[in-house]
């Protein structure tokens, strides 16, 4: 008679022989026989993680940092839903987690036994697949097609358009035992890698239509795809529009592109392109989405390791299946007509560019100057990870060049896990990881610091207006009559305070110069992971920005 807890000694074997090296748990009991068997392998390292929610960030973290698949374990009921954010922002933003989820036996299930829900594809509308373990001994289990189900689905995670999958493991009790051998003879695959092709009529558009631009979406960092890129703007084949949290970065690449375009929207058609080509994942510019989507007479291709059926400007033309780097490379050995739309670009960036520096040296002490302050006292080669709501939107602003590398969870834009994702990262890095967020961002994510092993490479960087300062900047809200209790949200935390009983080394500004002196010491702070709270004028902060946007505006 087959060991009732076969299945998850097979499941854990497999997700070994599959190289998978990164687990993060939270504390359970249904779960525990799972967290004991991969504790006992020497090829897992396992991270403990209390709140599910925040540990589901965390695995993203790590996930983006090493490239690599990572494991999810927890326990059954409520347990399982606290993953459910960071699944959305994983299949949304194409990072592969595997989320292995303990349930109790399917008998149980709506009988009023403790910690039991309908766990089965419960996260069926944002992972990429779903799979139900059936229990040893049933007549539904036949483990070698379990074994091949559970091969399929971590290939489903790992490869092509990457992104999230769902194991769910009832197991029966008892849950302390000696556990059995998993099966002898496992065997695990790897999908083909199939042909990338080129569709002619992208090649002729390419070819003959002087106006080539390339729009570069959320990305991970890619010396190949970057060399090529830089290639193409640096010979004036195309004009390559890269927000930095593409990280393509080069001297004739445009990352400020929302900056840009205020300059570019009003002008005549010699900025807008014959040719589009897009890849990636989502860019934070609003205005650029719309600039784009009024463009209806252009051959737009979007290029994805799998077909994702996006159309984010409601204008394409068809879709390339394969590597960019691969395809990038292609067309640019293509001969091709010349023009001076590059250039014409080119010229209205770094004249934008320079009446920018001017502003931004006028404005008084305001969220968009501390984000100036911070960006030019920071070291070169760290890590930056961006909150969402006003930072991410205040960074796009400025040339970020200078940072190894630039993450924002831009897959679903929440707020709810942010620090938790730049934790897990940086438990994987030997840079230092910056981060900075909002008030309210933070304290939503505030679990993140929950975390006996949170290292000392991240600095918090947390900008206290008092609440959600995004709204005073967007038309219409501050409008409303509920805007100020039930919008803005003001709250009255006190940050030291929730930071001191992490035992977080904690730091406060309060203008211009405190932030200038203090800085350094707070980056170099390198016992413990260090926050820094920087409080800025509610009142004076919309102001600041919309007068910025104005200036642009009027260029």
């Amino acid at each position: 008679m087959a060991h009732h807890l076969q299945h998850i000694a097979d499941l854990v074997e497999i997700c070994r022989l599959k190289g998978i090296h990164q687990v993060v748990v939270s504390p359970g009991s249904r779960n525990a026989p799972l967290i004991e068997l991969f504790f006992t392998k020497k090829e897992f390292q396992l991270h403990s993680i209390v709140d599910e929610r925040s540990a589901g960030y965390y695995a993203l973290g790590i996930a983006l940092a090493t490239q690599k698949p990572v494991i999810l374990v927890c326990t059954s009921g409520t347990a399982v839903l606290n993953y459910g954010p960071a699944l959305a922002e994983a299949y949304y933003q194409r990072v592969p987690l595997i989320a292995i989820t303990a349930d109790r036996p399917e008998e149980l299930i709506d009988q009023q036994d403790n910690q039991t829900i309908r766990q089965k594809n419960v996260f069926q509308n944002f992972v990429k697949g779903s799979l139900h373990l059936e229990q040893p001994g049933s007549k539904a289990n036949n483990p070698l097609e379990q074994h091949m189900s559970i091969d399929e689905i971590i290939n489903l995670a790992s490869f092509g358009l990457k992104g999230p999958v769902h194991v769910n493991v009832p197991i029966a009790e008892p849950l302390y035992v000696e556990f059995p051998q998993p099966y002898p003879k496992i065997k695990i695959s790897a999908p083909e890698k199939k042909e990338t092709i080129i569709p002619e009529e992208l090649i002729m558009a390419w070819k003959n239509n002087p106006k080539r631009m390339i729009v570069c979406g959320e990305l991970l960092p890619d010396n190949e795809l970057n060399r090529t890129l830089n290639s193409l703007a640096n010979e004036k084949k195309a004009v390559v529009l890269a927000e930095a949290i593409s990280n393509i970065i080069g001297n004739k690449i445009i990352s400020e592109i929302d900056r840009v375009v205020i300059d570019v929207a009003s002008k005549n058609g010699e900025f807008e392109p014959g040719i589009l080509i897009t890849f990636g994942g989502p860019v934070v510019s609003k205005r650029l989405k719309k600039w784009l989507q009024k463009q209806k007479g252009i051959v737009h291709f979007r290029i994805a390791e799998e077909e994702d059926n996006i159309d984010t400007y409601q204008n394409l033309t068809g879709f390339v299946e394969g590597n960019p780097a691969i395809i990038f490379k292609q067309l640019s050995e293509i001969d091709t007509v010349s023009g001076n739309y590059a250039e014409t670009w080119q010229n209205v960036y770094f004249r934008n560019t320079t009446i920018h520096n001017k502003i931004i040296q006028q404005l008084p002490y305001s969220d968009l100057k501390v984000f100036e302050t911070i960006f030019k006292l920071s070291p070169e080669n760290c890590i930056l990870h961006l909150g969402n709501s006003s930072p991410v939107r205040y960074a796009q602003l400025f040339n970020l060049s200078k940072f190894d590398q630039v993450n924002a969870n831009r897959g679903v834009s929440g707020i709810d896990g942010c620090l938790s994702t730049a934790a897990g990262f940086a438990s994987q890095s030997d840079k230092t990881n910056l981060v900075i967020l909002g008030d309210l961002s933070f304290l939503y994510d505030s679990n993140a610091l929950w975390n006996s092993k949170l290292p000392p490479n991240l600095k918090i960087v947390v900008i206290n207006n008092g609440g959600g300062g995004i709204f005073r900047m967007i038309p219409g809200p501050k409008k409303l009559g509920a805007f100020q209790e039930f919008i803005e949200a003001g709250h009255h935390v006190d940050i030291e305070k929730l930071v001191d009983a992490f035992s977080i080394e904690y730091f406060e500004v309060k203008s211009e110069n405190e932030l200038e002196n203090s800085f350094q010491r707070f980056m170099e702070s390198k016992n413990r992971t260090s926050l820094l709270e920087i409080k800025t004028p509610k009142a004076d902060n919309a102001e600041a920005y919309n007068k910025y946007i104005k200036q642009i505006n009027n260029l």
